[in-house]
Parts: structure tokens; C-alpha cells; sequence
């Protein structure tokens, strides 16, 4: 997985920015929060100047900000809030919302025929799945309840008994919000559940077999048979025991009993959240000068490598600078690319260094078509010419390649060859060491991020970062209820559902916006907004040409265009930007832990909706003619 620049800020980074307090989380977030308070108030005075007057609009509003500083908030009873989140839990259960975990395993048992176990990464595959499917499921039952409910009672008259009792309108929106939160939460934990033991019955399989058994002094080599289109090497040591080689992202443990017959275990290792270690790259070009970025293969948006990203983002939704997928580095030159790492140190990495790759291959021609494209690592002190040989390796790109650096080495100081200590000569006294990445055949190329090389200090539960994994989803459901709840003060309950969809789909489409305007920001050609394409289908124009029209046609078009899109970017912008959300089913299918900051910052751009949501909620709520 490609992570971008702003996933590795720590949660104050993102928080306060140091570096750039005006696009800090923080003040992009009071400002989206004050704004929406500014164009309530405006919209509500002229609502009710248009019932009661200009002068009485304004003292009507006047006393409902009041009410709300002055009253509502101060008392707001939390036994009365809870006594309406249970009267919202049992009428969403009453329209038995739990078939919906029937519905789910149902799913479950029908992907079961129809999901790969013989494909390249079947742990991926599986975790993809379920999670995926929980996401979709979760966020639409969400949107079903809390986007009717409020007007179904409105309509039916039950809300009479509820405000015909001294309730306060704050405390009728944090029950529905409660009380339906509460509801998702009891059908997601099963969930759960049920996709932890579907994921480890689905990659539950056993070698039964052994073949080609050759006994070399004390030790034992061989294979296993060939179950689910793959077969895994192994050896054994004097004690007749031993692991198998990592196919498929998982290995076997191998024993031989006292009767001489071999006994291979259940698949390991293919469950994992890996805790990488990520360093600083850099890149050196055809003539071994230091630049910034890699070479580009044809991305011609981002010619530079980084370009603007549009206007700032919000609590946490920020997109940072925009940056290229990926640095290429030429075969057979002096391309390399280079990772830093600190904090390497003895206490850390007492057996050595465990170090991963997930390194791209870019074909310029067909070469050896049986083997993969082939690159070297080494390891390089990062002030003195000291650099071990180089490993060549073949890149797979479809799976981490897991390399331990032993403690020494064979490598070069200077003009001398000698075997070299990987903490006394290759880790300098700030406990920092260089990875040298170069591509071996010359005329093709390979792709780095800042995250296809790292170090991995250790490993966290599985379990653990599936449970962050349902945690984000259920930030997501939090987010959608809180949507929904506060569209239904003052629509209808399809309406609502509408417009809770709608802002949810925006919310998911904003990345393209927001590549929309950098294209434009970028002054990149490639077809222009939406007026500017709709006029070229109609001529037939090439989106990489100019378009033919006169100059005065052309500002009009590229001026509305323009207009159009930093529309659509404000709106995105004050949209929860849920791919970055749901990306974090990424983090446990590829085998990462999600980073307990990414998790954090998550929970507070849903809190910060959420108390938007409630405000707009209250003071629409607390305007309707509930009787009419």
C-alpha cells in the first residue's frame, strides 16, 4: 500500500501543524465551525423575518441562541437524555434492524463460494472483504434509521408525548444520536465477530504430504504437497524441527516425530500487523546528483512532483501536498534511491534488521520474460564510504519481500574489503543507518515510496488491529448518524435519507474534486471543468489540445469552470472526507498495524461533525412548529 506525506504525521502534527499553524486540523476546524454557526443564524433570521418580521425575526433568533447558552446546554439532563436514547434503541429495534446481522453472515456463507483461496494473497482477499462489506452494510442501515425516525414520529403525533414533557431540544437530539449509535454498535461488535472467524476459517488449509526428502548430515530438506495451487520448501535442523518458506504471505511450522514421520502445522504468519519503521528517502538521477524526487515514467499531471492540493482541508480530512505514487529509478545508471533511518540501535534490533520491501517494477521492454525485473540493497553508513555488497534480489510486487540484515557483513571501507559490524561500522553515533536501492537491468525501472522500505521493530496483534479496523468503521456510522439525525429535524424522512446520501457520496467523491481543481490550479491540460469537456464532446476536441475558440468564449468558459469547481471544492471541503476513513481497512488487509495516531485523528474529525451536527440539529429543531 502507498501511504501519502500526511499519513505519517504524528496526531499534534496534525493537530497544530507547527510548521503551518494556518492549515493546522485546529483552526480549520473552529473556522468550518464558526462558519456554519454564521450562515445558521443568517439563515434562520431570514426564515423568520419572512414569518414574523425583520425586527421580531431578529429577536426570535436572538432568543434562541439564549435559550441554548442560557438553558438548554447548562440543563440538560443526562438521565433524561438516556431515558430517550433507550426510547430510540427500542423503536429501532422494533423495526427489527437485527435482521441485518442474519443478512451479513448470509453474505458471508454465500462469498464462501465464490472467494479465491488459490489467489496470490488470499489473507488480503478475505480481510478486503469483510470489511469492505461492513463498511457498505453498517453505513446504510445507519442512514435508514436515523433518517426517519424523527419525522416518522412527527408524522404518527408520538413526538407529542415527548414534547408535551419538560425535555429540552438538546436533550431529543443527543438521545436519537445515543440511541441509534447505540444500535449500530450492538449489530457491528457480531459483525466482527463473524469476520474474524470467517477470515480464519477461509485461510485454514493443510499439507498432508511430503515429497523429495533428502537428508544432508543432521538435517532434513524437502517440499510439502501441492494444496490450494501452491507448495511451500522447508528445512528441518538436528532437533527435526523447522519452517517452511513464506508463499503466499504464510509459512508452515514442520516437525518429525519419533516414528520418522513428518508433521506439518496450520498456516502462520499470514494474519499480521506489521509496525513499520519508516525513514526519509531521497533520489539520485542518471548522473548520481541528489534530487528531491524520482524520475517520472508519464504522469504528466504532476510534472514536478508536487502540486497544490487545493484550498485547505478540514479536521483532518487534509490532503497535503500532492506527490507522486511513486520516484522511478533507471536500470544500469547511477539511479538510486536512498532511505535514512534513525533510532536504529542494539536494543531494538538485537538479531539484526528486519527490513521489508514493496518495491514496484516499471517495464520499458519485455526483457526476461520468465524472471522478474531484478534490484540490489545495501547498506550504507551515512557520513563514511562504508557499504556493504549488494543483495540482488527479483522484486514481486504483489507481496512483501521479508529480509533479515544479519549482524555482519561483507562489504567495502573505503579502498579495504572486510567483514563489516552492522552497529560499530555501519550505524553512525545518532543511531542512524542508509538502505541503497538500485535496479539491476539496465532500461527498466523500479518505483519507491517513503513506504516501500522499512524496518520492522516489531509486531502487534492481529486481533487487536481488526478491532481499530471496526473502530474506524464505526467513526463512519457515528458520522452518518449524526447526518442523519440532523437532516430529519427539518425534512422529511426520504428527504432526509437524500440528503444524508447525498453528502456522503460527496464526502467519498472528494478526493476527485479536489484532483479536479489541482489539474486546473496546476494549469495542466486535460480537458478542463465541466463546461470546458461538455464543449469539447460536443466538437469532438482532444482533451490534450487547446480549445479552439475565441479568446472572449474561452475566458467565459475557463471563468465558470473555475467558479464551478472551487464551488465543489468548498463543499467537498466541509464534507468529512471519508476515503481517508475507509482506507484504514487498507492498513489491516495489507498487514499493517493502523497507526494509533490515524485512528485518533479520525475520532476527532467525527467529534468535531458531530457537535456541528448537533448545533444545526438543536436550532432546527428548536424553530419547528412541531404541531403543524
Amino acid at each position: 500500500m502507498n501511504l501519502q506525506p500526511e499519513d505519517f504525521w504524528s496526531f499534534y502534527e496534525w493537530l497544530i501543524r507547527p510548521d503551518a499553524f494556518l492549515e493546522s486540523a485546529l483552526l480549520q476546524g473552529a473556522v468550518l465551525i464558526v462558519l456554519a454557526i454564521v450562515v445558521g443564524l443568517l439563515v434562520g433570521y431570514i426564515i423568520s423575518a419572512a414569518r414574523y418580521g425583520p425586527s421580531e425575526g431578529f429577536y426570535a433568533v436572538a432568543r434562541g441562541v439564549r435559550d441554548l447558552v442560557r438553558f438548554d446546554l447548562p440543563g440538560t439532563s443526562p438521565r433524561r437524555v438516556i431515558a430517550l436514547a433507550r426510547l430510540a434503541f427500542k423503536e429501532a429495534i422494533r423495526r427489527k434492524v437485527l435482521f441485518v446481522i442474519g443478512l451479513f453472515v448470509v453474505g458471508l456463507l454465500l462469498a464462501g463460494w465464490f472467494l479465491d483461496p488459490n489467489s496470490s494473497d488470499p489473507a488480503r482477499l478475505y480481510i478486503s472483504f469483510v470489511l469492505t462489506g461492513t463498511n457498505y452494510l453498517v453505513l446504510a442501515l445507519a442512514l435508514f434509521i436515523s433518517a426517519f425516525s424523527l419525522p416518522s414520529d412527527i408524522e404518527s403525533r408520538r413526538i407529542y408525548t415527548i414534547v408535551t414533557k419538560p425535555v429540552r431540544a438538546t436533550e431529543i437530539v443527543l438521545g436519537r444520536m445515543l440511541g441509534f449509535i447505540g444500535v449500530g454498535t450492538m449489530i457491528l461488535v457480531p459483525m466482527g465477530l463473524v469476520s474474524y472467524v470467517f477470515v480464519k476459517r477461509g485461510l485454514r488449509h493443510t499439507h498432508l504430504e511430503v515429497a523429495d526428502v533428502r537428508q544432508i548430515g543432521d538435517q532434513f530438506e524437502g517440499e510439502t504437497d501441492f494444496v490450494r495451487s501452491h507448495k511451500h520448501s522447508f528445512t528441518l535442523d538436528a532437533d527435526g524441527r523447522g519452517l517452511t518458506d513464506v508463499v503466499r504471505g504464510h509459512r508452515h511450522v514442520v516437525t518429525r516425530d519419533e516414528d520418522g514421520q513428518f508433521v506439518i502445522g496450520p498456516p502462520t504468519g499470514d494474519l499480521r500487523a506489521r509496525i513499520p519503521h519508516y525513514g526519509e528517502v531521497v533520489f539520485f538521477d542518471r548522473r548520481g546528483e541528489e534530487k528531491e524526487i524520482g524520475l517520472n515514467v508519464g504522469d504528466e499531471s504532476l510534472p514536478g512532483g508536487y502540486g497544490s492540493s487545493g484550498i485547505s482541508r478540514v479536521i483532518g480530512m487534509s490532503q497535503g501536498p500532492k506527490k507522486l505514487e511513486h520516484g522511478y529509478i533507471e536500470g544500469g545508471t547511477l539511479c538510486a534511491a536512498v532511505f535514512t533511518f534513525d533510532d536504529v540501535t542494539p536494543e531494538r534490533f538485537p538479531d539484526g534488521i528486519p527490513l521489508d520491501l514493496t518495491i514496484r517494477a516499471f517495464r520499458t521492454h519485455k526483457g526476461d520474460i520468465e524472471s522478474t525485473l531484478r534490484a540490489s540493497l545495501s547498506l550504507k553508513h551515512p557520513t563514511k564510504e562504508i557499504e556493504t555488497n549488494p543483495i540482488v534480489f527479483e522484486v514481486n510486487e504483489y507481496e512483501v519481500d521479508e529480509r533479515l540484515m544479519p549482524l555482519t557483513m561483507e562489504g567495502s571501507d573505503g579502498d579495504e574489503t572486510r567483514e563489516l559490524s552492522l552497529f560499530d561500522d555501519l550505524v553512525d553515533d545518532e543511531g542512524r543507518i542508509k538502505v541503497v536501492i538500485r535496479c539491476v537491468d539496465r532500461g527498466q525501472y523500479l518505483g519507491v515510496t517513503k513506504s516501500s522500505v522499512y524496518l520492522r521493530p516489531g509486531e502487534s496483534s492481529f486481533e487487536w488491529n481488526m478491532a481499530k479496523a471496526y473502530i474506524s468503521i464505526w467513526l463512519q456510522m457515528t458520522m452518518v448518524i449524526a447526518f442523519g439525525v440532523m437532516f430529519s429535524t427539518f425534512l422529511s424522512g426520504p428527504v432526509a435519507m437524500i440528503a444524508t446520501a447525498v453528502c456522503v457520496l460527496l464526502g467519498f467523491s472528494a478526493e476527485q474534486i479536489y484532483d479536479t481543481r489541482h489539474y486546473i490550479d496546476s494549469g495542466v491540460n486535460r480537458g478542463g471543468g465541466p463546461i470546458e469537456a461538455m464543449v469539447r464532446m460536443l466538437r469532438q476536441d482532444s482533451v490534450t489540445t487547446e480549445l479552439d475558440v475565441d479568446v472572449l468564449a474561452n475566458k467565459v468558459i475557463k471563468t465558470a469552470d473555475a467558479a464551478i469547481v472551487y464551488s465543489l471544492d468548498a463543499i467537498a471541503t466541509a464534507l468529512p472526507n471519508l476515503p481517508k476513513m475507509v482506507s484504514t481497512a487498507e492498513y489491516a488487509a495489507s498487514g499493517f498495524d493502523i497507526f494509533n495516531a490515524l485512528l485518533a485523528r479520525h475520532a476527532a474529525a467525527t467529534f468535531g461533525y458531530c457537535l456541528l451536527a448537533f448545533l444545526v440539529s438543536y436550532f432546527f429543531l428548536k424553530s419547528r412548529e412541531i404541531a403543524a
